[in-house]
C-alpha cells in the first residue's frame, strides 16, 4: 500500500480521493480520514451520495453550501467510478477551483495517475491509494492490524495460521481479528492456539457440515452448509472450493489413520470435535467414497479454473451426485 496516513491532518483539504480495488480498504481509509478531520468537519456529519445514482449538480451544490455551524461541509461520493466517468469535465472544473467551505471525498476503485482529474486532486488536495494486498503483504498486514486497530500483539506464526484458515481478504481477516481480540481478553497477545480455537473450529464446522449432509443424503442441508463455507471468503469463491477439498482430505486422512489403529481421542483433537462425533463421521463413510469425493472435487476445481464450468454448477453437481450415492 502506498500513501501512508498521518494520525492527524494539520488542516482539512478541499479535495480527497480514496482509491482501492478492495472495498474494505476503501471504507477503512475513509473512516480514518473522517477521524483525522475531527472537529474541522460539520458536527451534523458528512453528506453521503451513491455514485451510481446521484447527479454532479446535487453533489457540488451540497459541498458549496456553507455549514450553519461554521465548520467544513464534508460530502462523500461512494462507488464514484461511474460518477467520475459521467461527470469528468464538470469535476475537473470544480476541482481546479474548489469551494473553500467544504471538503469533497471521492471513493472509487480506480483513478489512473495519468488522468487530469488525478493530477488536479493530487495538487489541490490528496489522493490516497491503497493497493490490494499481495500474498507476501498479508501476514505483515495482519500483525500490524492486530496491533493498531485491536490493541493486541500477534506473531508471524499466528498471523500465518489465520491467513491459511481464512485466505487473503482484509475484511474477513479484520472481522476475525476482532473476535480473536475479544477471545484473548486481558492477554496482550493473540497466539496460534487462539486462532485454532476460534477460526479453525468455525471453518471445520462449516466444512464438515457439508460432508455430514452428504453422508445423510440431505441435498438441501448440504447446499445450505456450502453457503456457509462460501461465506468465509466471498471475494474469492475458489478458496471456498479449496476449503471443501481440504476438509474431505482431512477426513480421508483421519479415516486411514483410524483404520490403521490410530487413537480417536488424538484424531478428534486435531479435527476440532469430540471422539464420539468423529467416530460417527468415520463410520458413515468409507475410504473409497472419500477418495471419490476428493477426485471429483479436483476435477471440479480444474473445470472452474479453465472456464469449463461455473463454481455454482460444479458444486451443485457434486452435492447431488454424492448425496445420491
Amino acid at each position: 500500500m502506498n500513501t501512508p496516513m498521518s494520525t492527524r491532518a494539520a488542516k482539512a483539504k478541499a479535495l480527497y480521493a480514496i482509491v482501492s480495488p478492495d472495498r474494505f480498504l476503501r471504507l477503512d481509509a475513509l473512516a480514518r480520514l473522517l477521524e483525522e478531520l475531527g472537529d474541522q468537519a460539520d458536527a451534523l456529519g458528512p453528506a453521503r451520495f451513491d455514485g451510481d445514482s446521484t447527479e454532479a449538480a446535487v453533489v457540488l451544490d451540497e459541498v458549496r453550501t456553507p455549514s450553519l455551524l461554521g465548520a467544513r461541509r464534508v460530502v462523500i461520493v461512494h462507488d464514484a467510478d461511474d460518477f467520475i466517468s459521467a461527470n469528468r469535465a464538470v469535476l475537473e472544473r470544480y476541482c481546479a477551483r474548489p469551494a473553500e467551505c467544504g471538503t469533497l471525498i471521492l471513493v472509487c476503485q480506480s483513478m489512473p495517475r495519468t488522468t487530469r482529474l488525478y493530477k488536479i486532486i493530487n495538487e489541490c488536495g490528496e489522493v490516497r491509494t491503497l493497493e490490494a494486498l499481495k500474498k507476501p503483504q498479508v501476514v505483515p498486514w495482519i500483525t500490524a492490524r492486530a496491533r493498531s486497530t485491536h490493541g493486541k500483539r500477534m506473531g508471524p506464526a499466528a498471523a500465518e495460521l489465520l491467513r491459511e484458515q481464512l485466505g487473503d481478504s482484509p475484511g474477513v481477516l479484520d472481522a476475525e481479528l476482532a473476535k480473536l481480540a475479544t477471545y484473548a481478553g486481558d492477554r496482550a497477545e493473540i497466539v496460534a492456539a487462539d486462532v485454532e480455537a476460534i477460526t479453525g473450529c468455525h471453518r471445520e464446522e462449516n466444512v464438515f457440515a457439508v460432508t455430514d449432509a452428504l453422508m445423510a443424503g440431505n441435498v438441501a442441508a448440504a447446499l445450505g452448509a456450502w453457503e456457509q463455507v462460501l461465506a468465509t471468503d466471498r471475494a474469492a469463491p475458489g478458496r471456498a472450493l479449496g476449503g471443501l477439498a481440504w476438509g474431505v482430505r482431512r477426513l480421508l486422512e483421519a479415516r486411514r489413520e483410524w483404520e490403521a489403529g490410530g487413537s480417536l481421542t488424538d484424531l478428534s483433537k486435531r479435527m476440532f470435535t469430540s471422539p464420539d462425533v468423529l467416530r460417527r463421521r468415520l463410520e458413515r463413510v468409507s475410504t473409497a467414497k472419500l477418495e471419490t469425493q476428493q477426485r471429483d472435487l479436483l476435477d471440479a476445481d480444474v473445470a472452474v479454473k479453465t472456464g469449463a464450468a461455473t463454481l455454482e454448477s460444479v458444486i451443485e453437481r457434486f452435492i447431488v451426485t454424492h448425496c445420491a450415492r
